[in-house]
């Protein structure tokens, strides 16, 4: 099936579900961070993530699950979005979403001091 080649496999409900958690989440301030090397090798492995998004921009831990966003070198139309947004519990793909814009509540690891 061509829908589960390209993206997750997800159905409607779960990608709705994924709608909500990220509505919701963009309100959260997320403890992000830089990537170590480490961060990068474990999602470049991971068999779901690793083919989405170009470089791993932000990290974090937040409510015992990981949070990761990926950034594209090519977005905008026709191109796909400019971030991918991964959140893991364990190895189980949570929720995952695309979006233009870094939502006001995040503070953006490479603006850190």
């Amino acid at each position: 099936m061509a829908f589960e080649a390209d993206g997750l496999g997800q159905g409607l409900w779960e990608e709705l579900r994924w709608f909500w958690r990220f509505r919701r989440s963009r309100r959260v301030p997320v403890p992000w961070r830089r990537p170590r090397t480490a961060d990068r090798d474990w999602i470049e492995r991971h068999t779901q993530m690793r083919r989405f998004g170009d470089t791993t921009v932000a990290v974090a831990w937040l409510d015992g699950r990981r949070w990761i966003v990926k950034e594209r070198f090519w977005f905008g139309w026709p191109d796909p979005t400019r971030y991918v947004l991964f959140v893991l519990e364990s190895e189980t793909v949570w929720m995952a979403k695309d979006f233009n814009h870094w939502p006001p509540q995040w503070r953006k690891p490479w603006d850190a001091a």
